[in-house]
This record gives C-alpha cells, sequence and structure tokens, in this order.
C-alpha cells in the first residue's frame, strides 16, 4: 500500500472515530439500559480502538537500515 493511501486511510478512520466517539456520548440514547447500554459501551470502546490505531496508518513504521536504525546498540 502507498504512504499516500495509508495516509488518507489513516486520516479517514481517525475522524470516523471521532464521529463515533461523538454520537455515542452526545447522541446515542441515554435511556438504553441491559444489553443495549453493554452495545454503547462497546461502541464506546470500538471508537477509542479506531482513535489509537490510526496513527499506525497515518505514520506507518518503515525499518531503516544503517546507523540509527533498529537494533543499533547505542
Amino acid at each position: 500500500m502507498s504512504h499516500g493511501l495509508r495516509r488518507v486511510s489513516g486520516v479517514a478512520v481517525l475522524i470516523a472515530g471521532i464521529a463515533l466517539g461523538t454520537w455515542v456520548v452526545f447522541g446515542a440514547p441515554h435511556s438504553w439500559h441491559g444489553a443495549k447500554a453493554a452495545g454503547r459501551a462497546a461502541l464506546g470502546l470500538g471508537a477509542l480502538l479506531m482513535i489509537s490505531s490510526s496513527p499506525r496508518l497515518i505514520f506507518p513504521d518503515v525499518p531503516r537500515v544503517g546507523p540509527g536504525g533498529r537494533g543499533d546498540a547505542a
């Protein structure tokens, strides 16, 4: 996957996660009880997972070879 496509998809996942989290906090019905309340908590955790995993797409971890790369004993 090209770096540009990864960054665009990472930003899209970030925006979708923020939108889902905002909906869960402000827009989801607060009268949900029982299994629906557990589903609401799962949606909140999913939004948190989307937001926290998007930097891996935006900033890909490219291994560097040579001085200063990984595995280089400092």
